[in-house]
């Protein structure tokens, strides 16, 4: 399939890096067809020089609210749309693209209002590619499917396992939430087993978000409420032959009311990132937002550190996504006011030996208020991608997409960075 050139460059559009290291001019990705309420950005992936971004709201061929996906590939001469991505079937409100992952040649695409097995069961659509073109080849439905289960609101896959969340499955009690797991041989995914938390109840949310690394799995409950209303917690499992077992449960040290611990985590190797951004911070606010480092040691999971803000105010939201790679971690805060009311913001981290330490802050050179940078955000290979759906550039939130790659440094070096990696308690979560 030849490459389709819709990238869109605007001065008003650039990233800046402040407080940190400065960052060589992004990219903005738009839909070629773009219009006003597609939410394009709503769920956004990047793997290596791909990116897949999610319009969960673009009506396609007529069905509203259908939902589609769009590629993009760098090349020599930027950033380039390579595909178009639309299930077959699809139906109005099906709002596919609201949660997207990415890996290798194989995109997935959430759609928890789909009525595959039942009004808003929800689904996943896999797509796959071979040399540029793209195709269809599953649909993935929970095996015991009820209607208003939102399966597909949280996908994660590596090469071998698959992790779909339905945080609005009712098989322990209303809402407390579920997780289904998928093994993958040769080409074909075979369904293994669905997990809950040990201690669920109603209303938790398991499955609000997943993430995968080899084989330890991290599924975030938002409104658990073990230490406090609402508060949180986050469960591990790990792989024993055919089964996962659970391995920790993470609550935060100082959880409180409404934090939603574990509404959006990451997983890279034997550390834990998991936001709680309704976190009311000491110092910055009501809802300015936080996010925890927990590590593992051997098979003990603690507290490491706690991240916050080094600007932050009240209803930044701070951890609104989160994501990790090695030493980088970024955090975004999609309410952060930095070139007005709610703008938006993403913070990067870098591990040092005596921890993690805030390194640079990018923000919207030219953004509109309600804009929300960082809505979704994901990282591959040292690059950002950080979406915006509710930027007006193609209407009234059609939605925009950046990619920044922080490799990419400038010679301009903060010689003071700002540390915002305050040590946690470290004692048990479990």
């Amino acid at each position: 399939m030849k490459l389709q050139s819709t990238m869109k460059y605007s001065l008003c559009a650039m990233l800046t890096a402040l407080a940190g290291h400065s960052f060589a001019a992004p990219d903005r990705l738009l839909a070629n067809d773009g219009k006003a309420e597609d939410y394009f950005g709503y769920g956004a992936a990047i793997d290596g020089n791909t990116v897949v971004v999610g319009a969960h709201k673009a009506d396609i061929n007529g069905i509203n609210d259908g939902g589609v996906g769009y590629v993009y590939v760098l090349g020599e001469k930027g950033w380039q749309q390579q595909a178009k991505l639309v299930a077959k079937p699809l139906s109005a409100d099906d709002t596919l693209g609201g949660k997207v992952v990415l890996k290798n040649d194989i995109a997935m695409l959430g759609g928890m209002r789909r009525d595959d097995k039942g009004k808003d069961a929800g689904a996943v659509v896999a797509f796959a590619r071979k040399a540029d073109t793209w195709t269809q080849t599953e649909i993935f439905t929970a095996p015991d499917a009820k209607p208003g289960d939102a399966f597909g609101q949280s996908v994660a896959f590596t090469d071998k396992v698959l992790v779909i969340g339905a945080p609005r499955n009712d098989a322990k009690a209303n809402d407390a939430g579920a997780a289904y797991i998928y093994t993958r041989s040769g080409d074909t995914w075979r369904y293994q087993s669905k997990i809950m938390a040990s201690d669920g109840a109603a209303g938790d949310l398991f499955g609000i978000d997943v993430a995968v690394d080899g084989n330890t799995i991290v599924v975030g409950a938002d409104l658990h409420d073990k230490t406090a209303e609402n508060a949180g917690a986050v469960y591990i499992y790990v792989q024993d032959g055919e089964q996962w077992h659970q391995q920790a449960k993470l609550m935060a040290s100082d959880g409180g009311d409404t934090d939603i611990f574990g509404v959006r985590v990451a997983i890279s190797g034997d550390t834990a990132l998991i936001s709680a951004r309704r976190d009311d911070v000491e110092g910055l606010g009501v809802d300015a937002g936080s996010a925890y480092i927990f590590e593992r040691t051997g098979t003990h999971w603690a507290q490491a550190q706690k991240l916050t803000s080094p600007d932050g105010a009240a209803d930044d939201r701070f951890g609104r996504g989160v994501a990790l790679s090695g030493d980088t971690a970024i955090i975004s805060a999609m309410n952060h006011d930095a070139q007005g009311k709610d703008t938006g913001a993403l913070y990067v981290y870098k591990k040092r030996a005596d921890g993690w330490h805030y390194s640079s802050k990018v923000v919207a050179k030219h953004a509109q208020p309600g804009d929300q940078l960082g809505w979704n955000i994901g990282l591959s290979d040292g690059k950002a991608v950080i979406a915006t759906p509710h930027h007006d550039a193609n209407g009234k939130e059609s939605g925009a997409v950046y990619v920044q790659d922080l490799n990419q440094y400038s010679a301009f070096h903060i010689k003071n960075q700002v540390s915002v990696a305050d040590k946690g308690k470290t004692k048990s979560s479990q």
